[in-house]
């Protein structure tokens, strides 16, 4: 039975990054250390750099601002898909 979770939340872990990485196409704003996505799950604030998390962490809220986003209120998930690094906000 342990073996069957582990399947399907694997299997969830790749739809959700499936479908955020088919949603990079179109941004809604680019800052000086991200570009910005509308995705079906929340904004997505994609990395520009390979710099390290702590440094991106502190200025993201600072940069949303610049563009008129309030994440504010939003949940914060970091994650690395295909070699890509980004901030998932949501509610």
């Amino acid at each position: 039975m342990e073996a069957i979770k582990s399947l399907s939340q694997n299997n969830q872990v790749d739809s959700t990054s499936d479908l955020i990485m088919d949603s990079l196409k179109d941004p809604i704003g680019e800052t000086n250390h991200f570009t910005w996505f509308i995705t079906d799950i929340g904004i997505v604030a994609l990395f520009k750099k390979n710099e390290n998390f702590e440094t991106y962490s502190s200025i993201v809220e600072i940069e949303a601002n610049k563009i008129a986003l309030d994440i504010t209120k939003e949940e914060k998930e970091y994650l690395k898909i295909k070699e890509r690094q980004l901030f998932l906000f949501y509610s």
